[in-house]
């Protein structure tokens, strides 16, 4: 409660000196403030009148009302390229990627669309969980806002402007079966030796030239015996082959776009690898190369371009549908061609040379900063070439 102090001074009213009431008061910054009694230019003349007034006051007319900060105020651009947020999270060893960064972006602009007026300490994590239910999504989806909302909130209660940090609790999302692997059989009857059976199960009824498919099949089956990721898979170019049997990763396709490191690298640690690749794929690459029309030096282009990966996850799973391999009950997706190389390698490769070819980060390895690094270990990996050819000719 704000205590009030009377006091009389002499002040013209209508061309008369009179003796009019005033009050003063402590702001919350320790500060007297002087006001007069009464209101629309008619002072207090009396005692009484001046006591009526100043208890007719409440309390919050008398303090400043700050500007309510919304959350337009405050995140707005926070997830923009160079942004004050990602420069520091860089510096502070948080920085995240351009897909995570557009990613963010997005969720950001959808929630400032819903909640961008309000003040940001009206705003809880059950406001979050109503509106986000209110959509026929995935908790996965859901989970993606409160990430983003996590991060805004994080920030709010560093500059204290928020009394507590909020507790987003993330949706049930049920922990989907060990990703499925290709069986032996299966493996040896998606990828036979002769072109037209080849083509037939790799085919698409989407009057694309015939090509294409042995494309497919041929890209698959490379993917299989190197483990190479579905990115680098894409972002392959003929200047890449060392030799016929040998390709440098450099380079993935991350967001639509083609970067020269690798998916668990960065543009200061490029992680670049070197695979080997069985005979049998060395002649279905030549082979392609015979009767392929391409516009680009990627290897695997589709219609003009790199194969886009959402494409190539579907074609896969279409392709051994229609072999009678369950995928969906199997849990089986283009990742699984990585799965497969490695559950079949680990038997006759040493991990050591397995943690090299697949580009595994679980335990401590060498970090492959350029060419010449990557290429050091090429020797020691071509001491598997037999290995490799018995695995998957």
């Amino acid at each position: 409660m704000i205590i009030k102090h009377l006091y009389k001074r002499t002040i013209n009213h209508k061309g008369k000196k009179v003796q009019a009431w005033y009050f003063w008061y402590y702001d919350e910054n320790k500060k007297q403030i002087r006001k007069s009694c009464g209101q629309n230019g008619k002072p207090c003349l009396t005692k009484r009148d001046a006591e009526f007034y100043i208890q007719s006051l409440d309390d919050s007319e008398l303090v400043p009302q700050k500007k309510k900060i919304t959350l337009i105020d405050f995140c707005s651009g926070m997830f923009d390229k160079d942004s004050k947020y990602l420069i520091k999270c860089k510096n502070k060893g948080h920085e995240i990627t351009e897909k995570t960064r557009k990613m963010k972006a997005h969720n950001l602009e959808k929630i400032l669309e819903r909640f961008g007026t309000l003040p940001v300490d009206s705003i809880g994590p059950s406001d979050f969980d109503n509106w986000l239910l209110e959509y026929d999504r995935s908790n996965s989806w859901r989970n993606s806002f409160l990430e983003t909302a996590n991060d805004i909130y994080k920030e709010l209660y560093a500059y204290h402007l928020i009394e507590n940090l909020p507790v987003f609790e993330r949706f049930h999302v049920e922990k989907k079966s060990t990703k499925g692997i290709l069986y032996p059989a299966e493996i040896a009857s998606l990828f036979p030796t002769e072109v037209k059976a080849f083509k037939e199960i790799w085919h698409k009824d989407n009057n694309d030239p015939d090509f294409y498919d042995f494309m497919f099949g041929t890209m698959f089956f490379i993917m299989l015996t190197t483990g190479m990721r579905s990115g680098e898979a894409q972002a392959l170019k003929e200047d890449q082959f060392l030799a016929p049997d040998t390709i440098i990763l450099n380079a993935m396709i991350s967001d639509g776009e083609r970067v020269d490191h690798l998916k668990k690298g960065s543009v200061d640690n490029k992680k670049w690898r070197v695979v080997i690749l069985p005979d049998k794929a060395v002649a279905m690459l030549e082979y392609l190369k015979s009767i392929q029309v391409k516009n680009t030096d990627y290897v695997f282009e589709y219609h003009g371009k790199p194969v886009s990966g959402n494409y190539m996850n579907k074609r896969f799973r279409y392709c051994l549908d229609m072999q009678g391999i369950n995928t969906e009950e199997r849990n089986i997706s283009i990742h699984s061609l990585r799965f497969t190389n490695d559950t079949m390698s680990m038997r006759k490769i040493s991990t050591s040379d397995l943690k090299l070819m697949l580009g595994h980060t679980q335990e401590r390895m060498t970090e492959y900063y350029d060419r010449s690094s990557a290429l050091d270990h090429l020797p020691q990996l071509m001491e598997n070439k037999d290995t490799i050819n018995t695995l998957w000719n």
